[in-house]
């Protein structure tokens, strides 16, 4: 029986995609793998990411498997210049161990935070956008922009470490500002904008519900996940 168990518990790992089952050490070739199958810690690492990896696939049933697919390759991508010649991977040097482990546990605790499953890029019909960026624990930052209308109808959760709550486990609270976090300008003279978001998320979408002016736009209503675009397309611009 316990050989059964095992026999179908290998056709599972490798029924996975070949990023979820993490590094093959007898298989290593490039410097950055060989620097991590070197060092217990850093396999430790890998492993850990693999298996968080594997069971974000599994999320809503499935329903967000492309989308995380994607955010992972995007970053597997980047993380395998550390290495390379010629590569820009000014941020890890491949014998800095220390950098890589660094590396490997923030793509971890992206895994591990409660708002991942939530995260990514969702539209509305009219094409205003809401990006759902995870945090830490169950933090979360949002933006939400119409493209029309930029930068007047951009904006963002406030630089605030209480900006951006749960109210339960359903619904989050998000005090919002302008597209730098910042407060958002007065209505009048002495009368704060008080722009809050509250959203219900599910597996393919979010409710958003508006207090407030938020810049004098409307933001309110009902955002359908894209599940072929991922916060990295987001980086350097909005758009």
């Amino acid at each position: 029986m316990l050989k059964q168990i095992g026999i179908v518990l290998t056709v599972l790992l490798w029924a996975l995609p070949a990023e979820a089952r993490g590094i093959d050490c007898t298989k290593a070739t490039t410097r950055l793998e060989k620097t991590i199958c070197a060092d217990p810690q850093l396999r430790e690492r890998d492993a850990e990411l693999a298996g968080l990896y594997a069971q974000a696939l599994t999320e809503f049933k499935g329903a967000i498997a492309p989308y995380v697919r994607k955010d992972q390759m995007a970053w597997l991508a980047r993380f395998r210049q550390i290495g390379v010649p010629g590569e820009d991977a000014a941020w890890c040097e491949i014998a800095d161990k220390a950098c890589i482990r660094e590396e490997l546990m923030r793509r971890i605790q992206t895994f591990y935070s409660g708002t991942y499953r939530n995260s990514g890029v969702y539209l509305a019909p009219d094409g205003r956008k809401l990006l759902l960026f995870p945090a830490k624990g169950n933090g979360y930052t949002l933006r939400v922009f119409d493209p029309k209308r930029l930068p007047a109808a951009h904006i963002a959760t406030l630089q605030d470490d209480r900006a951006a709550l749960w109210d339960g486990p359903d619904f989050m609270v998000a005090k919002m500002g302008d597209g730098s976090g910042l407060d958002l300008p007065p209505i009048e003279a002495g009368v704060k904008d008080g722009c809050e978001l509250r959203l219900l998320p599910a597996a393919l979408s979010i409710r958003v519900w508006q207090k407030g002016s938020c810049g004098k736009r409307d933001y309110a209503g009902i955002y359908r996940r894209d599940l072929t675009q991922i916060l990295a397309d987001y980086e350097t611009s909005i758009d």
